[in-house]
């Protein structure tokens, strides 16, 4: 068995931004390169690290007024499948997710979003359009072929495993996280690349809805004012594509193990946001595990 270790320090949070209904946020804070956390809150994933698991990534907008009907079949899906399923709200494109003020004036939008769009060719396609672990091509799905996609990947035998150990200063709003992989087969035609992303649960804002439910407050016709917005994609701590872990041919229990120190993770209300951190196939773009930490 092969060990690597590898400390990463004062990254650049880069599409990060501040949360909860934050209009037009600064997407660039200043890194942090030295700093000591105070009493921080640390979590872990290793009791549920050891069973496969699927990212479902939905592309949407505050202006589609379809794309709710997708957020509740997302919705769906993580509660049919407990710990199993993450899911990525992905606001991007031209059309649908630019701010409209007065009544749209937010921003949802971050550099990571609109490169996997950019790459992906999500919101070409029309929103809402998703992907299931970057697996089947072509990338955009609609959604009513989530649940199929999300249960077949299932099915398939773990290739790799995520132990995850993030220390969060609420305070200072400060991270620093372990990320071991161990891998559950050979891996060959492709290096892999290890990604961390945050995102957000709870945000109250407007949404264009063509079908609201009755107990909604809605205003010109189509637009609730009470939406919420949940798993939604803040930023890339370490960019859209990520850090390269390992190389191919990749063994069976070959490990890596990365360290991310001095993380700014700007969000005012700290116990809705969470990390996401999954692997994949940089030729193929594949994701091969994710898991998903809330980090207060």
């Amino acid at each position: 068995m092969k060990e690597f270790k590898i400390i990463i320090t004062s990254i650049v949070l880069v599409g990060l931004v501040a949360c909860d209904k934050v209009k037009n946020p600064n997407q660039n804070p200043n890194a942090v390169t030295n700093c000591v956390l105070a009493a921080p809150v640390i979590k872990t994933n290793s009791l549920t690290s050891n069973f496969r698991k699927v990212l479902l990534e939905d592309y949407t907008g505050h202006t589609c007024g379809n794309c709710p009907r997708a957020a509740e079949d997302a919705e769906t899906i993580v509660n049919s499948f407990i710990d199993s399923v993450v899911v990525f709200a992905v606001h991007a494109g031209t059309q649908f997710s630019p701010p409209a003020p007065p009544n749209y004036p937010d921003d949802f939008r971050t550099d990571a979003g609109t490169q996997w769009d950019a790459f992906f060719g999500l919101s070409t396609a029309g929103l809402p359009k998703g992907m299931v672990n970057r697996a089947q091509t072509p990338f955009p799905q609609a959604r009513n072929n989530w649940a199929t996609l999300v249960s077949q990947n299932l099915h398939m035998p773990q290739k790799a495993q995520l132990d995850i150990t993030t220390y969060f200063d609420a305070t200072n709003h400060l991270l620093n996280l372990d990320v071991k992989t161990t891998f559950k087969t050979t891996v060959t035609g492709g290096n892999i690349n290890l990604c961390l992303v945050i995102t957000e649960d709870s945000i109250v804002g407007h949404q264009r809805d063509y079908a609201p439910p009755p107990t909604s407050v809605v205003i010109n016709g189509d637009e609730r004012t009470d939406y919420v917005f949940n798993h939604l994609v803040r930023g890339a701590l370490n960019g859209a594509w990520g850090d390269l872990i390992k190389t191919s041919p990749i063994a069976v229990n070959d490990t890596v193990t990365k360290k991310y120190i001095c993380q700014t993770v700007t969000c005012s209300r700290t116990d809705k946001v969470n990390l996401v951190a999954y692997i994949y196939n940089d030729a193929t773009k594949e994701i091969l595990q994710v898991e998903k930490i809330k980090l207060k």
